[in-house]
């Protein structure tokens, strides 16, 4: 090329823009040239999107998934593909396990609107609420499923030809009578067969988040002796903050002994003591679990009404990673049992050291008692074990392991009683069950216990520490 037509400044000129020209385009060369593509990230607890205002239904998937008997019980289900047990057993399995995409729940609010329930996107709704509206929709798809069931256990349970025959030509000699063709030892075992297939099916498809609690009301007449005991289901317990500790910090412990506190109804008289004519002495009211649940499922209630509206509860109340139901249960030791009703009988308190009387006084402060030489101390519902009933160390220290649960999650509203935003707190699963997650929809941070201590608890989500053997760890 002839250059003596062109000035030396414009050669050098585009000499330095040619030159950049041809460093910018080697730079793109050799760093696009056999370049690895970008590793996603891989997170050990996925997040959900947000499809509008939906982070309470968000919020309560994270904590279900955190249950492991909980997803267990799911996914032993048999149940119709495309419903609603069948989606959110997917959607909890995929919760568990390490992903590198956010995951949503449209296919639950598509089932969830099959059956009924009107989940308006951009619409605020409760936590709580929603999970009512989770356990009466898995239920009855149950049922479905409980007919099947019932119908193949039947067909099972038929006896065979050879039993009728053998016990057919053995009647003789073995006195076994016969109704029809069917002898009466092979009917009474077709029944029991029936009775027993029936129950196992029952109870694998009762939710572990069921437990079962028992009112026993004793009348107050030592020599009376009337008794009667109410049974009634539940899934979550729902405990209320009194208003004597309103303002100041409290823990679930002494929200439990009150929901479970004694109660002495003295303006009453029981039928029998009408019947004899006999003084008024009241009844004496005890209220108390008879079967742990797997996954408990705690429910702070933090709305709280006044003359002028409804005002959101802002008060602290401790949780722990671990927790005892252990005073709060009926106890199978009836001698146990019996002690400490004629002891709370005389004193009008609880064996647990926490009471009320219905129409006469105020609380009575926590004493001693056979079940508790000790004083409860502050955020622990346990007491000496070692010193009940006089018994080993290791012997209470076993029986003990019966009650305890391991917090799993832990949900917080942020905001006002009527709008706000929910978040999870949440174990991930094995190997990383020492680890907790801050969840908020499609945000996901890994953080220290201290935070999820802190946070402004209102659904806990525990996990029995000794599994039940119907569900797999």
């Amino acid at each position: 090329m002839d250059l003596r037509g062109y000035s030396p400044q414009t050669i050098v000129a585009g000499t330095l823009i040619g030159g950049t020209l041809a460093a910018a385009v080697t730079y793109v060369y050799l760093t696009t040239k056999d370049a690895p593509e970008a590793t996603p990230v891989i997170k050990v607890v996925p997040g959900l999107y947000n499809q509008g205002n939906t982070c309470y239904m968000n919020a309560l998937l994270q904590g279900l998934a955190s249950c492991p008997s909980f997803v267990g019980w799911l996914k032993s289900l048999k149940v119709e593909r495309g419903g609603f047990v069948h989606h959110l057993g997917n959607l909890l399995g995929l919760l568990t396990e390490p992903a590198t995409q956010t995951l949503h729940a449209q296919l639950i609010v598509e089932s969830l609107a099959a059956h009924g329930w009107n989940i308006t996107v951009g619409v605020e709704h409760d936590l709580y609420e929603l999970f009512n509206v989770f356990v009466t929709t898995w239920e009855d798809e149950l049922k479905a499923s409980r007919k099947v069931l019932m119908n193949q256990s039947i067909e099972n349970c038929r006896p065979e030809e050879s039993s009728s025959d053998e016990s057919s030509s053995g009647s003789v000699n073995g006195g076994v009578e016969k109704q029809g063709n069917t002898p009466t030892v092979n009917r009474k075992l077709l029944s029991f067969q029936t009775v027993a297939s029936m129950a196992r099916i029952d109870a694998g498809l009762r939710s572990p988040c069921v437990g079962l609690t028992a009112t026993e009301f004793r009348c107050c007449n030592s020599t009376c002796g009337y008794r009667t005991v109410k049974y009634e289901s539940f899934t979550v317990l729902t405990l209320t903050i009194p208003n004597s500790q309103m303002g100041t910090s409290t823990n679930t412990e002494s929200l439990l002994r009150r929901y479970f506190c004694s109660e002495i109804i003295k303006d009453a008289t029981c039928d029998k003591c009408k019947a004899a004519d006999r003084k008024q002495h009241g009844f004496l009211k005890k209220h108390g679990i008879v079967k742990l649940p797997q996954t408990l499922m705690i429910r702070i209630e933090r709305v709280g009404m006044l003359p002028n509206g409804s005002m959101k509860l802002s008060e602290h109340v401790h949780f722990g990673e671990c927790l005892s139901l252990q005073d709060v249960c009926f106890r199978k030791n009836a001698k146990i049992n019996q002690k400490a009703y004629e002891e709370s009988n005389n004193i009008w308190q609880l064996p647990d050291g926490t009471s009320r009387v219905v129409g006469g006084a105020e609380e009575t402060k926590a004493r001693s008692s056979p079940i508790h030489p000790s004083t409860h101390s502050y955020g622990e519902l346990g007491t000496n074990l070692a010193l009940i009933d006089g018994g080993s160390f290791v012997a209470e220290r076993r029986e003990t392991q019966r009650y305890a649960y391991q917090l799993r999650a832990v949900s917080e509203h942020r905001g006002g009683p009527y709008s706000g935003h929910f978040v999870t707190y949440r174990r991930a699963s094995a190997p990383n069950h020492h680890s907790w997650y801050y969840t908020s929809d499609a945000q996901v941070n890994r953080v220290p216990y201290s935070c999820v201590a802190a946070c402004q608890s209102y659904m806990l989500f525990y996990e029995r520490v000794r599994p039940h053997r119907l569900y797999d760890r």
